[in-house]
């Protein structure tokens, strides 16, 4: 079986990563595996590649030029003599969409949907976010053999703005074997303060206002503490002005961009980490933490509170309440036997649930499925009474 990725970038995103690990699994079950870029943005490309995955760059188009798109994956269909092609994210997914449509390839068409990109707030509404919406819908709806989504949440958010009749949830994975293999130990402090970790890219959706504001009320407690966010994004200049206000500039650090193992080494660290997301599809910093050991606190949002069981594996506190969180952060700081108790719960959830090699067998059960349908719909006594 061989499956066409189409993705529009190799970045240091949530996306991308989760393909890093997942395609040199599904490699090992022999599911061959190529990456269709639509853009120039190529970090991973080598890690991609050391695991034996074939990175390929579409032609330099317009990102609303579907039909040159369609056009660009249906030739190298050809050319690798693929069985599915797999989108991720929007434009991918309406070009591959159009492959199908427009019977420009036999291949079976499979779209993972990983965000909640129509809920109120992710992004900025108005008539460009309704045009993408309809053009979406009228799509994914005829466009796709298989559609998949990351988490509960996010299917049930595709089911309703798309209008899409059905969507399998595949989690995303953490390849707990690979992380294990680092040997992240954890860093003693040279004080008694508590470090809290807060991973995550800088943007409004994951909530970091809410974090220091937080921490800030802990401050006023006289708790003791320091805290790390990890992560940089278009955020970063009001994040750390927000900062200084809180006279927390001493205590809390931006990290700005870190490689991914760089990252795990900060959440390793960590007595404490939080995930005080607005909005989340599914929650993968979240997963990397319960497999590292870590006590989670996360809010109930989006596919957070399919991965945390709350009061057993973290915490889980409402969105938008800064109160809630440093209530919630401050009890797991007085109590190191709470925090021990998640650490080894939230792992053995990730082992039960989300480990790579289950989700792997998952999604290649659902390509066997979806090329079975497609050949019991063509085949020649199909459909005969």
């Amino acid at each position: 079986m061989k499956i066409m990725h189409v993705i529009d970038s190799l970045g240091i995103g949530g996306a991308e990563r989760v393909l890093a690990a997942l395609l040199p699994a599904l490699q090992e079950r022999g599911v061959e595996a190529i990456v269709a870029v639509r853009t120039a943005t190529l970090d991973l490309a080598m890690e991609f590649e050391a695991a034996g995955v074939r990175v390929v760059q579409l032609p330099a188009r317009h990102k609303w030029n579907l039909f040159g798109t369609a056009l660009d994956l249906s030739r190298l269909a050809d050319e690798y003599r693929i069985d599915i092609i797999h989108a991720h994210l929007y434009f991918p997914a309406q070009a591959t969409a159009l492959v199908k449509l427009l019977g420009l390839h036999s291949a079976a068409t499979v779209v993972t949907f990983h965000n909640l990109a129509y809920a109120k707030g992710v992004n900025r509404d108005g008539v460009g976010l309704r045009l993408k919406r309809m053009l979406a819908a009228l799509l994914c709806r005829r466009g796709f053999d298989r559609k998949i989504a990351v988490s509960n949440a996010v299917a049930v958010h595709y089911r309703a703005f798309l209008g899409l009749d059905s969507v399998d949830v595949v989690h995303n994975p953490v390849d707990i074997t690979a992380i294990d293999s680092l040997q992240l130990g954890r860093s003693l402090t040279p004080d008694k303060a508590l470090h809290i970790v807060a991973p995550g890219r800088l943007v409004r959706e994951k909530g970091q206002p809410d974090l220091i504001e937080a921490l800030a009320l802990l401050r006023d407690q006289g708790l003791d503490f320091r805290a790390s966010i990890a992560g940089d994004g278009p955020m970063r200049r009001e994040l750390e002005r927000k900062v200084d206000r809180a006279g927390l500039g001493h205590v809390i650090a931006i990290t700005g961009t870190l490689a991914h193992r760089k990252l795990l080494e900060v959440v390793a660290a960590a007595d404490i980490v939080v995930i005080p997301s607005h909005f989340e599809g599914f929650g993968l910093a979240a997963i990397e933490a319960m497999a590292l050991s870590r006590p989670v606190v996360v809010t109930a949002v989006g596919g957070l509170v399919e991965i945390v069981e709350d009061g057993v594996s973290g915490a889980i506190v409402p969105a938008h309440q800064p109160g809630e969180l440093a209530r919630a952060v401050s009890e797991l700081m007085a109590s190191p036997v709470q925090r021990e108790a998640f650490g080894r719960a939230g792992r053995k959830r990730v082992e039960q649930a989300f480990d790579l090699p289950r989700i792997t067998t998952q999604l290649c059960d659902l390509y066997d499925d979806t090329l079975a349908s497609i050949r019991a719909k063509t085949s020649p006594g199909a459909g005969r009474g």
